[in-house]
């Protein structure tokens, strides 16, 4: 190896990775001042937020299993051998930090085919016994430490695979503890104390023993299966056919044998000699991989490593005007063709490296998949780009999606980030992604970091701050960039929308009234709704006051068949004083009679209405203790009440996190009883089917009965517009295009009061409790029955997709608040884009091409538990062996927003 060339130079650097680096210029750092990175200026300190994994009890034994005798036992019984558990792992990123702690000028020496190092001490076997001069040598290519006798005398030695700690003295930083296992079994764990000269040498050993602890024998063992014909060398053949061996190459093509050359460089200029182990081992000592396949993975991310520092050297020297794309430097080196309207480039960090993980290690360790890239850090979103595209492993055995090369994290979609050590961030999303993002150790880059991106995540104005208004303000004119486009802010209109149902310019539209009153009686309500024309105003007002929030029974669909009408409200203010209200049960009499007190029809054979109370039994009576509750169903004329026994948010908030727990977990063995059991136990596909039977039952008794149907929950906001929205779905096959879609989001859960800032933190890391995925799970069910009807609806997949991704991005107006009262105030419509101008700009991205424009039936799904599929496009979408591969469909992608 050539030890003063440049091209060596970059070869220890790139063989250090993030979390394993160290403060003190040594052979193989990275330096703070070789990555390109700028970090913003007067950023606060970091927010501390707090997150926690659901977990599962163990179902307890069954009677009949208690019960069994034990069978009795024909084999003499022997006490079991004590045997010692095996040397915890190593972490890596201590030793960083002790080096740095110490500021030892320590460097991990075996070089140049050396793979023994000598060290002087002397050694203590008991804290009682005599201290003894020794020479210890630490042989690599044996994986022992030995203590070198005599030459007439044989060494002695411990495998280091038998050692279990090793610990510096904090009173005497010259003396070290090594803790190991005896080759007797049974034999307890033995601890011997070494002394040094100096704390640096003290260092300087640990530091050898632990890195060959960690990586030297699982190393060797790859070295050995890459060497197969036992030379002591890897050839760029050898390696090349490993490459084809693991399913990393396609053919043997020309550029792939230059792609092992580049490989073998990068430990060795001799290309053509190969590199032995001491070489291995240095590239690879800080990044302990487990298989073949994983090293040759990480070894192709070495030399993209190098290759970006060679063609960003440029870049390092841009200022900050540059880098914030106002003018002052060259922009292409950053690739940020994705930047759109309003967004601008605050920071780039080179070199970085990241995976799916919740431990500082999982960047490292070779049970993760991870990449390397760069990270860019926007006012509105992260991203991080690859610096090896998906296109190179396409048609492999081991496929990694072109998917992967770019990930966008809108920095609203950030539930939390934290600093886990001096080199390793953790973001934990609102989507159920949990990404580990590695910087070279520097304690004050990580937390200036983490208090720049905490900024502009959490701000101090909520919705106000959020990216949304930055992006509609991109022009002079907000309207003008909407000429030729459909304004989404436009496409629901409350008066057309009751007119196509008949409640208004209809024969029966007398039966009806549209009533408001500026929200000065409900500021949760909608600014228009539709009740009886039989009930007067002080009708109205009385009704609203016996419902929670005065959120007053208001129709949400009428079918235009048999006039029966789908209702919506609060829970009544019952109490624990049994309390009834005159006016409430006018108001739901007259539902019951489809507006019409003097239905003749009515007289002969009543008709029934059904109340749908979204809770348990148990739920409901229990929330009298507050002044609310259920109907005293002896107070309304033929009305029948139902429990639905949905759970409330909390509830669907522990089983969505156990779900992103499974789904994005790489290592499976992880999980209690493997995948299928945890989404089991998660029980969020039991919610799902719970919401589609619920609202089969509604749409039964509309479509079936002839009967009018009224459903609540608690605050009539949540598992409410579950019920009607999925109802109409069923009923109404308008709902089922894109315009109808958006139609009946903008109405049934805009409209009515579904708290969007509440539930997903629109700039705010307050009020954890009340997060819950109430809207995602709506849109599982939409995808069930999309699965089970493939033909009719006009939207894609993709399109349910891209809505629940920007519940949490902020890129748009549209579910910015918690009431169209807030959305009022906060001038949306005057300032912010609308989300679906861009679905219908972009439309033919989101038609189902299955589509029957002509089939108008209502639809039946079955409401079955085997029915419930998990909804893999979503919640499995960040593991890259759950993908489609090349030729097998349709590419699943994200679209975090484009220029329109």
């Amino acid at each position: 190896m050539s030890g003063n060339s440049t091209e060596d130079d970059l070869v220890h650097r790139a063989s250090l990775p993030p979390t394993a680096g160290n403060d003190r210029p040594n052979s193989l750092e990275l330096t703070q001042s070789s990555q390109s990175c700028r970090s913003i200026p007067g950023a606060p300190e970091p927010s501390q937020l707090l997150g926690s994994d659901p977990s599962s009890d163990t179902p307890p034994m069954n009677k009949a299993a208690r019960k069994q005798p034990k069978r009795t036992s024909y084999i003499p019984a022997f006490p079991k051998p004590s045997v010692p558990p095996p040397p915890p792992p190593v972490d890596l990123s201590e030793i960083a930090s002790r080096e740095n702690s110490a500021n030892s000028s320590a460097t991990v020496e075996f070089s140049g085919g050396n793979t023994i190092l000598n060290f002087k001490c002397k050694i203590k076997s008991t804290p009682l016994g005599i201290l003894k001069s020794a020479n210890i040598e630490l042989d690599l290519a044996e994986m022992v430490m030995r203590k070198v006798k005599d030459k007439d005398k044989p060494s002695v030695g411990i495998d280091v695979d038998r050692i279990v700690s090793t610990r510096i003295h904090a009173k005497n930083n010259t003396e070290l503890d090594v803790q190991f296992m005896s080759d007797i079994l049974g034999a307890p764990i033995q601890n011997k104390r070494y002394i040094f000269s100096g704390n640096e040498e003290a260092i300087r050993f640990q530091t050898h023993l632990d890195v060959m602890r960690a990586s030297g024998a699982k190393l060797k063992q790859i070295f050995g299966e890459l060497d197969k014909r036992n030379t002591g060398q890897i050839s760029k053949h050898s390696l090349h056919k490993a490459m084809k061996e693991n399913g990393m190459l396609t053919d043997g093509s020309a550029v792939e044998m230059s792609e092992a050359e580049k490989m073998i460089a990068l430990a060795d200029s001799d290309v053509s000699a190969g590199i032995d182990f001491v070489e291995f081992f240095r590239l690879f000592m800080f990044t302990p991989c487990i298989t073949v396949h994983q090293a040759l993975t990480e070894w192709r991310n070495k030399v993209a490593l190098v290759q970006r520092k060679r063609t960003s050297s440029e870049t390092a020297n841009l200022g900050q005007q540059g880098i914030a794309g106002k003018g002052g430097g060259d922009m292409s080196k950053y690739d940020g063709s994705w930047v759109v309207g309003g967004e601008v480039i605050m920071n780039v960090v080179e070199n970085v490296r990241y995976s799916f993980g919740s431990k500082a290690r999982d960047n490292l360790n070779g049970d993760n998949h991870h990449w390397v890239g760069t990270l860019s850090v926007t006012n509105y979103r992260l991203v991080l780009q690859s610096h090896i595209s998906g296109s190179q492993t396409a048609f492999t055995r081991h496929e990694v999606n072109e998917y992967f090369d770019r990930f966008d994290i809108p920095v609203n979609n950030i539930y939390s980030i934290s600093k886990l050590d001096s080199s390793c961030v953790l973001i934990v999303c609102k989507d159920l992604r949990h990404i580990l993002v590695s910087f070279e150790p520097n304690e004050t880059f990580v937390q200036t970091l983490v208090g720049a991106i905490s900024s502009l995540a959490f701000t101090s104005e909520g919705p106000k701050d959020t990216f949304a208004f930055s992006h509609a303000l991109q022009a002079k004119n907000p309207k003008k960039k909407l000429d030729g486009l459909v304004n989404g802010w436009d496409l629901f209109q409350p008066m057309k929308e009751f007119e196509r149902l008949g409640l208004v310019n209809s024969p029966h539209a007398r039966f009806y009234r549209i009533w408001s009153d500026n929200f000065s009686l409900s500021d949760t309500y909608p600014l228009h709704v539709c009740v009886p024309s039989g009930m007067s105003e002080s009708d109205i007002m009385l009704a609203a006051k016996f419902r929670s929030k005065c959120r007053m029974p208001a129709v949400s669909w009428r079918n235009k068949k048999n006039g029966a009408v789908l209702v919506r409200s609060a829970q009544p203010m019952v109490g624990l004083k049994s309390s009834r209200n005159a006016s409430d049960e006018k108001l739901l009499n007259l539902y019951r009679v489809r507006g019409d007190p003097h239905n003749p029809l009515d007289l002969e054979d009543p008709s029934t209405l059904y109340i749908l109370d979204a809770r348990k039994i148990l739920a409901a009576t229990g929330n009298q203790v507050q002044g609310k509750g259920t109907e005293i169903i002896a107070n309304y004329a033929h009305a029948e009440l139902v429990y639905c026994n949905i759970e409330n948010i909390h509830v669907m908030r522990d089983s969505v996190n156990a779900v992103g727990q499974a789904s994005t977990l790489q290592d499976q063995g992880e999980l209690k009883g493997g995948f299928a059991d945890h989404i089991k136990e998660s029980l969020w596909l039991r919610h799902v089917q719970l919401v589609m039977k619920a609202s089969v039952l509604a749409a039964e008794r509309i479509e079936l009965n002839d009967s009018s149907v009224l459903v609540h929950c608690s605050d009539g906001w949540d598992r409410t517009s579950q019920m009607s929205a999925t109802c109409m779905l069923l009923l109404d096959p308008y709902y089922r295009t894109i315009e109808g879609f958006a139609t009946l989001i903008e109405k049934e859960w805009l409209d009515f009061g579904h708290k969007f800032k509440d539930r997903h933190g629109q700039g705010s890391d307050k009020h954890p409790n009340e997060r819950s995925p109430v809207f995602v799970q709506w849109l599982d069910t939409v995808h069930q029955l999309m699965h089970q009807f493939p033909t009719a609806f006009e939207l894609n997949e993709e399109l349910l997709v891209f809505v629940a991704d920007h519940l949490h991005s902020c890129l748009f107006g549209t579910f910015l608040g918690n009431n169209a009262k807030e959305r009022k105030e906060l001038q949306l419509k005057e300032k912010t884009i609308s989300i679906w101008t861009y679905v219908l700009s972009k439309r033919e991205r989101f038609v189902n091409q299955a589509f029957k424009s002509d089939d108008k039936k209502i639809l039946w799904p079955s409401t079955s538990i085997k029915k419930m599929i998990l909804w893999e496009r979503y919640f499995c979408r960040w593991d890259f062996e759950c993908h489609p591969r090349e030729g097998e469909g349709v590419k699943w992608r994200d679209d975090w927003g484009e220029k329109i």
